[in-house]
């Protein structure tokens, strides 16, 4: 499976990444530490999941969430 992680603190999003990696089946294709990062590069990564944080600074998660389903959506017709 292959994750895309938005975190903007550097320690936890470095811990997800690696507890990501080391589960068998999963990967971390790219983490993020803005959404609007991960908005303008989400359609090279064809996540097959997305973990967010919901408090993040600038778009807040929740905004975030509903705008990367519309980009993932639109990009690979889930």
């Amino acid at each position: 499976m292959r994750v895309v992680l938005v975190e903007d603190l550097r320690e936890i999003r470095e811990g997800l990444t690696a507890l990501i990696n080391g589960t068998a089946g999963f990967e971390c294709v790219a983490s993020y530490g803005m959404m609007e990062t991960a908005l303008a590069r989400i359609e090279n990564e064809k996540p097959d999941a997305i973990l967010t944080d919901l408090g993040l600074p600038g778009m807040s998660g929740i905004e975030g969430i509903a705008r990367l389903r519309e980009a993932v959506e639109f990009e690979f017709g889930h």
